[in-house]
């Protein structure tokens, strides 16, 4: 008797430590045998398992200390699998080639993850192509139309997100969401602090967390109207460079990143600009959050971006980041010549519109 009660204990106690560590087994079509699998920590940008694909099988593991956002990578290949996970013991069948169509079994956070991603992605992509509209000739000719069913979308949205958020309140998928769309509806962004105060429990710990209450503790900072802080860092060659050197100039102080698609897209929109205005009083300082000094070197060659730069190579923690409480990139303050910001997260063709507007 005391054998198998001793058993029992054993166990338990394998089946507990088991539950303290994420484990993530995937069967995928379409991957070529022996490709390396990678889990990658999307906070950190940090792989933290990687093993080989074995008979289209593969296992990964990790230990989440809160749960968090990562993404499975294949060496070669671009194909990438956001997961929102915690310390689960998760399953994912399917056709990399569909990747929409891969099924997930064991993560509570997934499912609502992937429940978020289906409910608002229509949404986001329909506001996306009414704002592209709004940037052409035929835009420009509705715009009272146009600009209507803008602030249309975006109510609707913010509707949407506040339900989600009101729903799942104990879930840190929830927060990540509600950083997120700050960048896509103005809306939210102002009245973040509201959202957040929905929120409770676990939803209020971790990473996302602490981005958001980092940014509620410089809410004034960046405001329209307001002298942008002077600050420094290093450019491409070590450098020190500070925003204060560029008074007498209007300055896009552009928060971006090597690895951060929506970025690099609007890229060519402030190439143009700069362009058509360098010689008239007008330059951009670009913030990186890049990690690692040849890729950030490497797109600002690739997109032609000639003007200066600087980061501290810290990510999500670049210290001008975290002290203008930058959120999600692309973010940008455009400051004139006595530093006050005149606009902010300006895309598309806005940015020469206030140009044309101020610079004579």
């Amino acid at each position: 008797m005391k054998k198998i009660t001793i058993g029992i204990l054993s166990l338990i106690t394998a089946m507990q430590v088991n539950a303290q560590k994420l484990q993530i087994d995937g069967s995928l079509k379409n991957l070529p045998e022996g490709i390396t699998v990678s889990l990658i920590d999307g906070m950190a940008n940090k792989v933290v398992d990687s093993t080989k694909l074995v008979g289209g099988k593969f296992r990964l593991n990790s230990k989440v200390s809160n749960p968090s956002i990562y993404v499975i990578g294949f060496t070669g290949m671009q194909a990438k699998i956001p997961v929102f996970v915690d310390n689960d013991q998760m399953t994912m069948t399917g056709d990399i080639l569909q990747a929409s169509s891969i099924e997930y079994k064991g993560s509570a956070t997934q499912d609502l993850y992937l429940a978020y991603m289906k409910t608002l992605t229509p949404k986001i992509e329909s506001l996306f192509a009414t704002k592209s509209v709004a940037a052409t000739p035929v835009g420009a000719n509705a715009k009272d139309s146009i600009a209507k069913q803008i602030d249309l979308k975006e109510a609707d949205f913010t509707a949407t997100m506040t339900s989600l958020l009101k729903a799942n309140n104990q879930s840190p998928v929830s927060t990540l969401f509600l950083i997120q769309t700050t960048n896509f509806v103005p809306y939210i962004k102002d009245h973040i602090a509201d959202l957040y105060a929905l929120l409770e429990g676990p939803a209020k710990k971790g990473p996302f967390a602490d981005l958001i209450e980092k940014s509620l503790q410089s809410a004034g900072v960046g405001k329209i109207g307001s002298v942008l802080p002077d600050f420094k860092q290093n450019d491409v060659n070590g450098k020190s460079v500070a925003l204060s050197s560029l008074r007498g100039k209007y300055v896009l102080v552009d928060f971006w990143a090597s690895w951060c698609g929506p970025c690099r897209a609007e890229n060519p929109n402030v190439v143009k600009v700069y362009n058509a205005y360098k010689a008239k009083g007008f330059t951009v300082l670009g913030v990186s959050l890049d990690q690692d000094k040849s890729k950030w070197i490497d797109a600002i060659k690739k997109d032609g971006l000639t003007w200066t730069h600087v980061s501290d190579l810290k990510y999500w923690n670049n210290e001008v980041a975290v002290q203008f409480g930058i959120q999600s990139i692309p973010a940008n303050f455009l400051i004139d010549p006595k530093g006050v910001v005149i606009a902010k997260d300006l895309r598309g063709g806005d940015l020469e519109k206030i140009l044309a507007a101020n610079i004579k």
